[in-house]
């Protein structure tokens, strides 16, 4: 066997690893449909890129068309990961509109692709580029932020391995000969294998057991956990950072406070602070606090946040409700 059909070989069994990886999250793993549904098309980004240099390395000749894919998957494996790491937000509610907007460098790059190839080097840089900065914009916001951390160590797992692949592919780009493509597909398959085989052994990421009634013990401890020790204190106090404080899978924790109190984590966590304030504001001596101030010391991180939780909550606006309890008149 030749060195490079070795290479083929590795790389495309560590491409079809992660689109099995990737199936299991779109269309069986049901734990929390937008996370897992984003995680799925992420590996699919991934394995879009790698493949197209497989392609690239093995048939010179290849069409506008596995180019123009290549380039679409490379474009949007920094907006999916930007993604997965803000629905790990506990104030994370749903994804917004104005977030398509991301996907317009990756749509118009693939078009410019597929009528005039001759732009395909430019555009891949213009990807590279992109990719650096959504990576920093991850480690900004998320991973290098205690007070927003909570982050499992899949998340950064992740995400350092997302560099890596960077890295290797900037690598690769920029490199002058046919031996440096080569390195570049085989340190980037590399990764993607550490992600497979790390992901089948996180209870994280593949579930373990799904038992159909949480046993009593657990669901005491959550409910204790939230309710005695008031965790929802903690300012950004995310599902992930729950489950590793009282050693139990996330899938688990999240069907257990769905039990408990029928609501997301995130819902559970805000309507805990959101009861909070408001037992604050009946209280007199809070009567000419500031409500951002009473927000921030039960775990809220912004007022637009809170004001839309507590909207969410008691269909009225916190100025609306304070209004309505000093109008109450005092029992006798």
């Amino acid at each position: 066997m030749t060195p490079s059909l070795a290479l083929i070989i590795f790389s495309s069994v560590a491409v079809t690893s992660c689109g099995f990886l990737a199936s299991y999250f779109l269309f069986i793993k049901k734990e929390h449909r937008l996370k897992d549904l984003t995680l799925g098309f992420l590996f699919i980004a991934i394995a879009f890129r790698i493949a197209k240099s497989i392609f690239y390395y093995s048939l010179p000749e290849i069409s506008p068309l596995g180019i123009g894919l290549g380039f679409f998957g490379f474009a949007c494996i920094g907006p999916l990961a930007l993604t997965y790491f803000k629905i790990n937000q506990a104030d994370f509610t749903k994804l917004k509109p104005i977030n398509l907007l991301h996907l317009i460098v990756p749509i118009i790059g693939f078009a410019i692709i597929i009528i005039n190839s001759n732009h395909a080097y430019d555009l891949y840089l213009l990807a590279n580029i992109s990719l650096a900065a959504y990576l920093g914009l991850i480690a900004n916001q998320f991973v290098f932020k205690p007070k927003t951390a909570g982050l499992s160590k899949w998340h950064k797992v992740l995400f350092y391995s997302l560099v890596a692949i960077s890295a290797i592919l900037i690598y690769q780009l920029l490199g002058a000969t046919m031996t440096n493509y080569a390195i570049g597909i085989a340190l980037a398959s590399l990764v993607m294998y550490f992600l497979f085989f790390y992901a089948l052994q996180s209870p994280e990421i593949i579930k373990k057991s799904n038992p159909k009634t949480l046993p009593k013990p657990l669901l005491k401890k959550i409910k204790t956990t939230i309710e005695d020790d008031k965790i929802y204190m903690q300012p950004a106090i995310t599902l992930a950072q729950l489950s590793e404080a009282i050693d139990t899978p996330t899938y688990l924790v999240s069907k257990a406070t769905k039990t408990i109190y029928n609501k997301s984590f995130p819902e559970v966590i805000n309507s805990f602070r959101i009861n909070a304030i408001k037992q604050k504001l009946s209280q007199p001596e809070f009567a000419n606090e500031k409500i951002e101030n009473l927000a921030y010391d039960v775990g809220f991180n912004t007022a637009s946040t809170f004001y839309n939780a507590f909207k969410k909550e008691t269909n009225m606006s916190p100025r609306e409700y304070q209004k309505t309890i000093q109008e109450r008149p005092l029992s006798n």
